[in-house]
C-alpha cells in the first residue's frame, strides 16, 4: 500500500471514504491542500498532527516531492488555523 493510500485511509476512520490517495498526492505535489473538496482538504488538513513524519516523508519520496514542497503544504495548514506539530518540525529541521 502506497504512502499516500495510508494517510488518505488514516485520515477517513472517523469519517467515512473522503480523502482519496490522489487528495493527498495532489497536496503533496502542489504545497496545499489540493483536495477535490473542502470537505476532504478540511478532514486532510490537521495531518501533519496525526501521521507519523516518517511516513510523510515515505510518501514524499515515493511520490518525487522535496521536503521543501511538503513543508509548504505544512505551511499550508498553519495559514489556514491548524495547529503546529513540534513532531514535524523537529523531523524535518533547517532542510524544509
Amino acid at each position: 500500500m502506497s504512502a499516500a493510500s495510508l494517510i488518505a485511509s488514516h485520515m477517513n476512520v472517523p469519517y467515512g471514504q473522503i480523502v482519496s490517495e490522489a487528495d493527498v498526492a495532489a497536496s503533496f505535489q502542489r504545497g496545499k491542500l489540493s483536495a477535490a473538496s473542502l470537505e476532504a482538504n478540511g478532514i486532510l488538513a490537521p495531518f501533519f498532527n496525526e501521521i507519523e513524519p516518517s511516513l510523510i516523508i515515505r510518501c514524499a519520496r515515493e511520490l518525487g516531492v522535496s521536503l521543501q514542497t511538503v513543508n509548504a503544504l505544512y505551511e499550508d495548514t498553519l495559514t489556514r488555523g491548524f495547529c503546529a506539530s513540534p513532531a514535524w518540525e523537529d523531523a524535518v529541521g533547517p532542510c524544509a
